[in-house]
């Protein structure tokens, strides 16, 4: 069997170098020894080292454009370039992924090969406060969108899904969550979450918070439709709220006295803010389904400045 691995890196090389020799460590003696290591630079202002050259191929990008967008471009020119190729794997180049959870997924994907397999976080070993806000964030993606995101960019694939992928709308975006949209089938195995190997995260809050936002751009038409109807609700219990008001004030004028004006005038605003919110959310629900899903077939070549090939 022909395995590639696929990892996107910005300037993380000596942790790379590690993580290259565990990977080499746990699967050496499997099935899966036979593998090819794809490497995309996302624009890395530190110079690639000599000995990480000559284990992997190496996709050079002009610009930086984050681990999302490198791992599509990654994947694209995997599905157009690499023939050979009977299961990808995807993860990260600082050691989070841990190198022995390789062959669990591998073997998942080998048995399940019509799904993508895709790393489960078990347990995280973040601070108390990171770990809250990420359990926030979990809960409004669920209630936004009616399911659950609890995996990321560590998955195993087959050529077949592969195929199939590379022509997600979105996959720039969100790996995990464009899968998710997608329907194509997957699973999930748990895996604990592993150490950097060195440094610290290059991702800070704001980073995050941004991943976090990117993952619910994927569902924007479905977030915007669920704000329609939501504020369409609103809109009619408003106007049936300033009827029955208008209504008591012949019955109970002097209950209603001096009140009346104030709380039909906030039923106003509440009606007009609603109906801002209700056509907001049409116009960019309509906009997102009329978009040309061709966008996500267009060349990469212009992305590339150049490959280095084993």
């Amino acid at each position: 069997m022909k395995l590639k691995i696929l990892i996107a890196v910005y300037n993380d090389w000596s942790s790379l170098d590690v993580l290259l020799g565990e990977i080499k460590n746990n699967l050496q003696s499997t099935i899966w020894k036979d593998y090819e290591v794809y490497i995309v630079n996302d624009a890395s202002t530190i110079e690639i080292p000599v000995e990480i050259k000559k284990k992997t191929k190496i996709i050079n990008l002009f610009n930086n454009i984050g681990s999302q967008g490198a791992l599509s471009i990654g994947l694209k020119y995997i599905q157009k370039n690499d023939n050979d190729l009977t299961h990808l794997l995807i993860m990260d180049s600082d050691g989070e992924d841990k190198p022995q959870d390789i062959t669990r997924l591998l073997d998942k994907c080998k048995k399940e090969e019509n799904k993508i397999i895709f790393a489960k976080r078990k347990k995280r070993k973040e601070s108390i406060i990171f770990r809250a806000l990420h359990f926030i964030y979990k809960k409004i993606f669920k209630i936004l969108i009616g399911k659950e995101l609890d995996f990321g960019n560590f998955s195993c694939l087959s050529k077949a899904n592969l195929n199939k992928i590379v022509n997600i709308n979105n996959l720039q975006t969100h790996y995990s969550a464009s899968i998710l949209r997608s329907k194509i089938p997957f699973n999930k195995i748990d895996c604990e979450k592993g150490f950097r190997i060195e440094g610290s995260s290059k991702l800070n809050f704001w980073k995050h918070f941004a991943h976090a936002l990117m993952s619910l751009s994927v569902f924007v038409d479905l977030i915007a439709i669920k704000f329609f109807f939501i504020s369409v609700i609103g809109i009619v219990l408003c106007i049936i709220s300033a009827v029955i008001i208008f209504l008591m004030k012949f019955y109970y004028s002097q209950m209603l006295l001096g009140l009346t004006s104030n709380i039909l005038l906030s039923l106003a605003i509440i009606l007009i803010v609603l109906f801002l919110i209700s056509l907001f959310s049409l116009i960019i629900f309509l906009n997102n389904k009329n978009q040309s899903y061709s966008s996500s077939n267009k060349s990469i070549d212009h992305l590339i400045e150049s490959v280095d090939k084993l």
